[in-house]
């Protein structure tokens, strides 16, 4: 049972198990998050007070920007939310193809808007899912 919470580690682990023909099940178990929306994750304890507050916008941005129609959109609206804030650095903003984890500029296969995004010397990642024709989705993808 793999956690989703790091959708590009489960993706690799998929593929490996399909190309290697594993005779195993994965089991994907959604992202835990606080109430405020925020990703569980040991690394939350090493936020400052201010930072801690901050860091839901991060699933905020893209779950906001998933809801665009196109591409382009999508990233320049998460871009835009998430370096609004002072306290975040983005390390790196993408939406990949849901199964090769390849940047698309496309909206025909389900796609991750992926990011790691930097408080202080604490990264935190999180991702939504976008499914065509149907804006932000649940976290969980089965590719």
């Amino acid at each position: 049972m793999f956690g989703d919470k790091d959708f590009q580690q489960l993706a690799i682990i998929r593929r490996m198990v399909r190309d290697l023909d594993v005779p195993v099940e994965i089991l994907a178990c959604p992202t835990v998050r606080e109430p405020d929306g925020l990703a569980l994750s040991s690394r939350n304890a090493r936020l400052t007070a201010a930072q801690r507050s901050d860091a839901p916008q991060i699933h905020r941005a893209l779950t906001n920007a998933a809801r665009q129609t196109a591409v382009a959109a999508i990233l320049a609206a998460a871009r835009t939310e998430i370096e609004s804030s002072p306290l975040a650095r983005i390390d790196y903003l993408e939406l990949v193809d849901a199964l090769t984890l390849q940047p698309t500029n496309d909206l025909e296969r389900p796609a991750v808007l992926a990011a790691a995004v930097f408080y202080g010397d604490v990264r935190l990642i999180d991702h939504v899912a976008i499914l065509p024709d149907a804006g932000a989705a649940p976290t969980t993808l089965n590719p």
